[in-house]
């Protein structure tokens, strides 16, 4: 009897993972996603669970989504992990990002480990029937932001309208619209036009504008003079 406990705890799906297995997995979840969503593109054995798309997106190789949705042309480039997301239009996403990786509590709590304070299925032993930390995880991230690579967002943040996160970044607080932030952790760098210009940049929401509008005013987009200048 001991042993073939032992033989049953110490089997798991690991040993059903091979190359071709998640080749299959990866070759399914694209047929799924590319005929739903119109103009998508899913990279190389990028992985998606519970995620919405707008048009024209694409994601890079060994992508991870999870609980997420992005609005029309954003994209994540590869090895990124996105979580608990929701993101606006013609965000840019760089690559080796993380958002939402998750919190571990740091003040009240004895210890930090997940095993002590939750109930978290990865684990193989659990002190806690329920999460007793149970953050609030969500990101919220505007319109025509740039995430530039290896930064990481923290649960709970919210990302204003063109913001932009400096490579190597940790956000752990709210970011205003077009800031640049960077540092760990993140701190206000300046922001990206003066004020009236940005205020006429929220006023026109220009990312719901018509793409045809947009097309045929794309000489704007090169310079903010002239953008702000038409708008005025």
């Amino acid at each position: 009897m001991n042993k073939l406990r032992k033989s049953k705890s110490m089997f798991d799906k690991s040993y059903l993972q091979n190359p071709f297995s998640e080749y299959l997995k990866w070759i399914v979840t694209k047929i799924k996603y590319q005929s739903r969503f119109k103009y998508f593109k899913l990279g190389y054995l990028s992985k998606l669970i519970n995620v919405v798309f707008g048009k024209y997106n694409w994601v890079g190789n060994h992508v991870l989504i999870i609980n997420s949705s992005f609005g029309d042309f954003s994209y994540i480039s590869d090895n990124s992990v996105i979580c608990e997301t929701k993101m606006g239009k013609f965000c840019s996403i760089g690559p080796n990002v993380r958002i939402a990786p998750g919190k571990h509590p740091t003040h009240t709590f004895v210890s930090t480990h997940p095993a002590i304070y939750s109930n978290p299925a990865y684990c193989l032993k659990n002190f806690q029937n329920k999460d007793h930390h149970n953050p609030t995880r969500k990101v919220t991230i505007g319109n025509d932001v740039w995430i530039c690579a290896n930064a990481v967002i923290a649960d709970g943040v919210k990302i204003g309208d063109g913001a932009i996160i400096a490579s190597n970044s940790v956000v752990n607080s709210d970011v205003e619209p077009y800031t640049i932030v960077g540092g760990v952790p993140a701190k206000l760098i300046r922001k990206r036009f003066n004020d009236e210009q940005i205020e006429v940049l929220k006023d026109t929401e220009w990312w719901n504008k018509e793409y045809d509008w947009i097309e045929k005013n794309s000489h704007l987009f090169l310079n903010i003079d002239d953008f702000h200048k038409y708008h005025t």
